[in-house]
């Protein structure tokens, strides 16, 4: 009994336990707070005390619209809690912190002096501001499309300027974005951000915040325009009815502005009135999808995005029969696997036959280990008296490796994941909780190890490498979604099934060792 191995085991296992408690402590906190946040909001009437601000809301956005700006100063999905609790506020697009000077907010009128509005009327269904003399009038309603606002512009005697919508936005992480490593952090923090541009010119162009050293400017008809960030974001989305000057201007007083302004027709000097058409919703593909063209590309998906998109569609399609999404990863798991099993058939065969010519590569080891020449010569003609291909065992591993950065970045993105449950975890979009799927995953790859040894004639240093992997992988999956890490424990597991089944079939391994693991 290996006393070294025991103790390193315990503290392993008691560290677990102890980062497990760390974690749940500061989850239990954070749900008290926003639990604290809901009663304060639940409390609060459609028009502050003050008069600084009203509130419009429907069934799934709250917004926060200042009355002398006209400007809304924040946003809460409702339906789309902070916490995974019951009573949670909604997370925030548009917001502010009293924990640091991030600031997100959009504002819309006519290009030149800013006016200052008064609340001239409300309702649940509008919001009606208007400035003191009563030329300019800005008016908000929900459209009938959830998550879509319309915010209307009008000057009764015309104004000279242009009609513009504009986001602003400092530097940072999107609101109620959970950065702790247990609850997403890694994964939260690697997702992109930036501004987004969709035009008649390129129908998805980028570009992140801190890379915007000169003022961008973009001439189309229609579009939108966007700051892209994981989960939830605002877009403003144009008509064909107009020309746009889509625009992205670097920081002022570290506040970034991007946006459009509506270029005037060739009859008139004058504005009258224009109505800006606004999302502010979850990044759902196929909801996006029909809103406007291309908005569904906002969902970022990386250089395999050619991959990650058929990927989501055909995992959505399984969902719409299953309706539960870890059940539809681990259905889409085993259906991926069963159409690359010719592939990685071939590849696990040929890994069996390395593994029968195992003792003569020993034996060819030991007679010539001294010269490498001589050995690689041997070598080569025993691979070619036998058949086989010591490449061929890389197949498996080049099929998959395809489809699992795909799904990476897929399931890294999807908003749907998020506070989906099964079994024991809550929510699939962060690490699991109790480390069970990493745990099993380190299994599964060192049951793999045991049944393709390494050959003879590899390093002694690469063996020891190759040997500690499934712990290395094990602790990458303790901060990975555990969206992801399912469908790794199943491909895996499925894959030692069908190395098992395959080295049986061709006379590998004997029946004792085909059943008791090698």
């Amino acid at each position: 009994m290996n006393l070294r191995k025991i103790y390193l085991g315990v503290i392993v296992v008691l560290s677990m336990a102890l980062f497990y408690e760390w974690n749940s402590e500061n989850q239990k906190l954070s749900e008290i707070e926003q639990l604290r946040v809901a009663d304060v909001e639940a409390a609060t009437s459609q028009v502050t005390n003050d008069g600084n601000f009203v509130y419009l809301e429907n069934d799934e956005l709250r917004l926060k619209i200042s009355t002398s700006t006209g400007s809304i100063v924040e946003s809460r999905l409702k339906k789309y809690g902070v916490e995974n609790i019951e009573g949670s506020p909604g997370v925030r697009v548009f917001g502010s912190s009293n924990k640091s000077v991030f600031r997100y907010y959009l504002k819309t009128g006519f290009t030149g002096k800013a006016p200052n509005y008064t609340l001239h009327s409300f309702d649940n269904s509008s919001v009606v501001l208007k400035t003191e003399d009563g030329n300019l009038t800005k008016e908000f309603a929900f459209l009938p499309e959830t998550y879509e606002l319309l915010i209307t512009d009008s000057s009764l005697l015309g104004s000279s300027g242009k009609a513009f919508a504009a986001l602003y936005r400092t530097e940072g992480r999107s609101l109620d974005l959970k950065t702790s490593w247990l609850q997403g952090g890694m994964m939260n923090n690697s997702s992109y951000q930036g501004v987004a541009f969709s035009t008649d010119q390129d129908p998805y162009e980028t570009t992140r915040l801190r890379n915007i050293d000169e003022s961008i400017s973009v001439l189309s008809r229609s579009g939108w325009v966007s700051f892209i960030q994981k989960y939830f974001f605002a877009a403003l989305i144009g008509s064909e009815d107009n020309i746009y000057n889509f625009f992205a201007h670097p920081a002022e007083s570290g506040v970034y502005r991007m946006g459009y302004t509506v270029e005037k027709g060739e009859a008139t000097n004058l504005v009258y009135k224009h109505s800006h058409r606004v999302f502010v919703g979850p990044k759902v593909r196929k909801d996006l999808a029909e809103r406007t063209e291309n908005l569904e590309l906002s969902i970022d998906m990386g250089w395999f995005w050619f991959i990650s998109q058929p990927m989501v569609l055909f995992l959505d399609l399984i969902n719409g029969f299953v309706n539960n999404w870890a059940l539809s990863i681990i259905v889409f798991t085993f259906i991926l696997k069963l159409v690359l099993f010719p592939v990685t058939a071939k590849g696990f065969v040929s890994m069996g036959m390395m593994r029968k010519v195992g003792p003569k590569m020993k034996e060819l080891q030991d007679r010539f280990g001294d010269d490498r020449q001589r050995l690689s010569q041997e070598m080569m003609k025993l691979y070619k008296t036998e058949k086989v291909n010591p490449l061929g065992g890389c197949l498996p591993i080049v099929a998959q490796m395809p489809f699992f950065i795909g799904f990476f970045f897929a399931l890294r993105e999807m908003v749907e994941l998020r506070h989906a449950s099964i079994f024991w975890m809550s929510d699939l979009s962060v690490p699991d909780p109790l480390f069970i799927l990493p745990v099993l995953f380190g299994l599964i790859m060192f049951s793999t190890q045991k049944l393709s040894p390494a050959p003879p004639s590899q390093d002694p240093m690469q063996q020891q490498i190759i040997k500690y992997m499934p712990v290395v992988f094990s602790i990458f999956f303790f901060v990975f979604p555990a969206a992801l890490c399912l469908y790794s424990v199943i491909n895996a597991g499925v894959s030692l099934g069908q190395q098992r089944y395959l080295y049986k079939k061709h006379g590998v391994l004997g029946d004792a060792q085909v059943g008791g693991g090698g």
